[in-house]
């Protein structure tokens, strides 16, 4: 425990007093960043591991380099008594075949592969493997030995890092050997490949799906209204994955010739058995999903009434309750921005990236930065899901109609419950993305690029999973805060709530749901901190009256 590393640190006399200072001081803050007394700590690098990586050093009021330095004393102290093993980062560590392409990487002065490459290097060099030997047999060991001697960053991380930059290698360096590495999946993959299904299945599912991509209107047993574009692709993933599952459980493809056959009682019940199987006989979202597609295409193709009864039961028996309210962790997640002093953090995070990087030069990292910022400035003033976020487009999102003033306008059909918002931006938030259009290219995009935050290609929008994914890492980053694009729609409601407790109409329609009761369902209770002190201050004032 760390508590025993303390006391050895301190009795060892082959360290010096500024040694022994650093290394206790090491680990008494790696505890306190843990909030565990260091008797709750153990000295084991897969125990420290996942929980360091989470911890964000602006959260604790440190800078990056602070809490390096911590780590470093701390992994020192393990290293020192042989619970990790000590680091080899010398040049004259390196044997001669290593050192001289080593020396030709460092040469290059290529920023891209020095971080994720040197260890790597240094742990074939160790291993006694030559250059040329390298196999992904040794990238898999490299991965062990981070588990057993990293105690922040995550192993997984840090071999992917490895295995690209050792590729990386060997089309920017000549010297380096011409053998690339392959990653080891992490993936389980589920769903087959198309070729797999007989062309009669192929061309069912697409008969099912263009009837609910453009239904008869005189057809009184079909469907009414016309599904989404992105509706009809999830709706084709689901249902090409269920027939995969009961590939899986031993059907032949052969078998599967129609969509009729996934909604036959015993074939359903096989499939939903084996996913259930893989998540410990417990359903989920997807199991619910599927069991609820596969009652809905029971109905459609006016399936005979007892086959649709067991699809309505097999769904109801595997069905998850409906949310009601946030979840669990984004309350906990709103809760912290609740502290005016992290909240401001927030809301003045885009006007310090901007302000942070006006006088640097011109550079990949600086604009992505700012991109980065614009983004969460958006959002900030227009709570919008991060799908419409990552497709403004510049001239059919953005209208300024002359007078300085700059409005975020999205037609019904662009939302996902079709009704079209329109936000008026705040003049320092357009002035944001003016100084941004006149300094992205060609860092981000080539020019003329009609998109606000484009592939690097300039050929489309961003992927939204991918935006989302970038100003989570920024934000924690920069601030220690857990926020991802979706939460600014919460904070958006929490903060009108908190000033206007029960101005839930406001809120509606700032968010641009349907109906009322969609907004009193998500966020009933959440003015309840401005409540609650009214209340108390009523209490106070009837306190103090004078009898």
């Amino acid at each position: 425990m760390f508590s025993e590393l303390v006391a050895k640190v301190a009795e060892d006399k082959g360290l010096s007093p500024n040694r022994i200072r650093d290394m206790i001081s090491g680990l008494r803050r790696v505890a306190k960043a843990l909030k565990r007394p260091l008797e709750d700590v153990p000295a084991d690098p897969r125990w420290l591991q996942p929980r360091l990586a989470r911890i964000a050093p602006a959260a604790l009021g440190l800078s990056p380099k602070a809490w390096t330095n911590i780590l470093s004393d701390s992994r020192a102290a393990l290293a020192r008594y042989g619970i990790v093993e000590r680091r080899y980062n010398r040049i004259d560590d390196l044997t001669p075949m290593w050192r001289q392409l080593w020396e030709i990487v460092l040469a290059s002065r290529d920023p891209t592969l020095r971080p994720s490459l040197g260890r790597f290097v240094y742990f074939l060099n160790r291993q006694g493997v030559a250059p040329q030997e390298v196999s992904e047999e040794h990238a898999l060991a490299y991965r062990e030995a981070l588990a057993l001697n990293e105690i922040s960053k995550s192993p997984e991380v840090a071999y992917r890092a490895a295995v690209n930059a050792w590729n990386l290698a060997t089309r920017r360096i000549a010297e380096w050997p011409r053998k690339t590495l392959s990653l080891q999946s992490r993936q389980k993959i589920i769903k087959l490949p198309v070729e797999v299904f007989a062309s009669s299945f192929h061309k069912d599912l697409d008969r099912l799906l263009d009837r609910l991509r453009r239904p008869d209107p005189l057809d009184p047993e079909g469907p009414r209204i016309p599904r989404k574009p992105a509706t009809i692709n999830q709706y084709r993933r689901q249902i090409l994955r269920f027939a995969s599952e009961l590939i899986h459980a031993g059907v032949s493809p052969i078998q599967i010739d129609s969509v009729l056959v996934l909604i036959d009682p015993a074939m359903a019940e096989l499939g939903l058995r084996h996913m259930l199987a893989r998540h410990n006989d417990e359903t989920g979202r997807g199991i619910a999903e599927t069991a609820g597609l596969l009652r809905n295409i029971s109905r459609i193709l006016n399936a005979p009434e007892e086959t649709q009864k067991r699809m309505a039961d097999l769904a109801r028996r595997v069905g998850i309750r409906m949310q009601v309210g946030m979840t669990r962790k984004n309350r906990e997640r709103l809760r912290v921005l609740q502290n005016d002093d992290k909240l401001q953090n927030l809301l003045l995070l885009p006007d310090r990236i901007f302000g942070r990087t006006s006088g640097r030069s011109k550079g990949y990292t600086t604009a992505l930065a700012r991109e980065d910022a614009l983004a969460i400035a958006i959002l900030l003033v227009c709570p919008i899901r991060v799908k419409n976020l990552a497709e403004i487009h510049l001239e059919r999102n953005l209208h300024r109609p002359g007078d300085g003033c700059v409005f975020l306008v999205f037609e019904d059909n662009e939302v996902k419950n079709q009704r079209p918002l329109e936000f008026e931006l705040p003049r320092d938030v357009s002035r944001m993305i003016d100084r941004h259009l006149s300094s992205r290219v060609p860092e981000l995009c080539p020019p003329g690029t009609p998109w606000l935050f484009p592939r690097r290609d300039g050929r489309g929008p961003i992927d939204p999973n991918q935006l989302s994914s970038r100003l989570a890492r920024r934000i924690r980053r920069e601030t220690g805060l857990e926020v991802n694009a979706h939460l600014f729609r919460h904070l958006a409601v929490m903060v009108w709530l908190d000033a206007n407790p029960g101005g839930y109409e406001a809120a509606r329609r700032l968010l641009g749901h349907s109906e009322l009761s969609q907004t009193l369902n998500m966020y009933s209770g959440l003015e309840a901190r401005s409540a609650t002190q009214e209340f108390a201050r009523v209490i106070a004032q009837k306190k103090s009256r004078k009898r």
